[in-house]
């Protein structure tokens, strides 16, 4: 679904200044947060997500390490963990 802003993309040093489609997305540790990109941002920003999910899952899947999570990070944790 494709949902247009007038706003500017917020991708890094976005060539596209004002593109009149961009795309809403949410990052997984921060879901209430939502920024816009133009498409070619958008997949960057989702590769890189990703990345750091499993990046986050694999470091904190030993018990001991996730003692010293905050308690939302703990809960991203559960949540996540769920599905893998």
């Amino acid at each position: 679904m494709e949902i247009v802003k007038a706003e500017k993309c917020e991708g890094l040093a976005c060539k596209v200044r004002g593109a009149d489609k961009l795309f809403p997305f949410s990052a997984w540790d921060k879901p209430d947060k939502v920024n816009w990109f133009c498409s070619e941002h958008l997949r960057a920003a989702k590769a890189f997500s990703e990345k750091e999910k499993q990046a986050f899952m694999q470091y904190y899947a030993d018990p001991e390490k996730r003692k010293w999570l905050a308690h939302t990070s703990l809960m991203l944790y559960e949540k996540y963990s769920e599905k893998y």
